[in-house]
C-alpha cells in the first residue's frame, strides 16, 4: 500500500493508462493495456474499480511483476467496498519475456473482496508474491498469498478465515516488522466492528501471527480505499491509523511480541492523518 492518506484504487487500466507505474510497466514491455488483454482471449472483465498493481523495480525484480483481478461477479453481496461486484480470478505477469498472464480462478464459494492486489516478496525466497484479500461465503475474509511455482499461479499461504460471512479485513502495509530481513503484512481485521490490528509473517510460506491488538480501524463501509499506512522514522516502522471509533489518530508499532499504540491527535480527519504520515 502506498504511504499516503488514501490508498485509492480506481484506475480502469483496460481502457486507458493513468497511473505512472502502470504506464511505465507497459512501456517497458512494449505493451499497451489493451495488448495485455489481447495476449490471452480468455481474460475476463474486471470489476469497475479494479486497478493493476505493478512492482516498482521492473528491471531487477523476479517472480510476479504485475497483477490484477478479473472475473467480475456478484456472487458475494457484501458490498463493503462500495458495490457488490467482486472478482473471482487473479492474473499475474511474471518477470522475463513478455507473454500471457498466469491466472487462478476461485471456486463458486469464494471471491477476491479487494480492488488492487499487492506485490512483494513476503516468503523470503527472492521471488515476488501477490498479497490478496480472499473471502468465503460462509467463513469471511482471509489474507491469501499467491506465488508462481512451475509456471503456475498458486496459493502458497493464507491466514485463517475470520469465521463468518461478511467479515472483512483491510491491509495496512507491508514491511519488515520483526527485523529478520523478510517483509511481513499488517492488516486490521473487522475494521468496522472491534478492529484488531494484526501483523503476520509468511517466511518460508508458513503463516505466523507476530502480534495483535484490538481497538483500531482503517476503513469505512462503502469506501474503496484504505485510510492511513506506514511511516519509517529512524529505525522504527510505525503504523498510522484511526482508533476504532475514528476519534483519535494513533501511532502503533511492534515491540517484542506486542503492539504498542500512542495517541497522535484527538481527531482522525484527512488533514490529521496526512500530517501524521510524515515523520517529525
Amino acid at each position: 500500500m502506498p504511504n499516503t492518506f488514501f490508498s485509492k484504487i480506481t484506475t480502469r487500466f483496460r481502457i486507458s493508462c493513468h497511473a505512472t507505474l502502470a504506464c511505465s510497466f507497459f512501456s517497458a514491455l512494449a505493451l499497451s493495456p489493451t495488448d495485455v488483454y489481447a495476449l490471452d482471449c480468455g481474460y475476463k472483465a474486471s470489476p469497475p474499480d479494479a486497478e493493476i498493481a505493478t512492482t516498482q523495480n521492473l528491471a531487477a525484480d523476479t517472480g510476479v511483476i504485475s497483477a490484477w483481478y478479473g472475473g467480475a461477479t456478484t456472487s458475494y453481496a457484501h458490498g463493503v467496498l462500495g458495490d457488490a461486484i467482486e472478482a473471482n480470478t487473479l492474473y499475474a505477469l511474471k518477470s522475463g519475456p513478455k507473454g500471457c498472464a498466469l491466472a487462478i480462478t476461485l471456486g463458486n464459494e469464494s471471491v477476491f473482496e479487494d480492488v488492487t492486489p499487492r506485490i512483494a516478496d513476503v516468503t523470503g525466497d527472492g521471488e515476488n508474491n501477490v498479497i490478496t484479500i480472499e473471502s468465503h461465503q460462509d467463513k469471511g475474509a482471509s489474507l491469501a498469498i499467491y506465488g508462481i511455482k512451475n509456471q503456475r499461479l498458486i496459493k502458497i499461504a493464507s491466514t485463517p478465515h475470520i469465521g463468518r460471512a461478511n467479515r472483512w479485513l483491510a491491509p495496512v502495509g507491508i514491511a519488515d516488522f520483526n527485523g529478520d530481513k523478510i517483509k511481513d503484512v499488517a492488516y486490521v481485521q473487522t475494521p468496522h466492528i472491534g478492529g484488531i490490528l494484526k501483523i503476520w509473517s509468511f517466511e518460508a510460506e508458513t503463516p505466523e501471527l507476530l502480534a495483535s491488538k484490538q481497538g483500531f480501524s482503517n476503513h469505512k463501509i462503502g469506501q474503496n480505499y484504505i485510510t492511513g499506512g506506514l511511516r519509517v522514522c529512524g529505525d522504527r516502522i510505525e503504523i498510522i491509523l484511526p482508533d476504532q471509533n475514528w476519534k483519535h489518530t494513533l501511532i502503533a508499532y511492534k515491540e517484542g511480541n506486542t503492539i504498542v499504540s500512542d495517541i497522535y491527535a484527538n481527531s482522525a480527519n484527512e488533514s490529521t492523518i496526512n500530517t501524521a504520515m510524515r515523520c517529525p
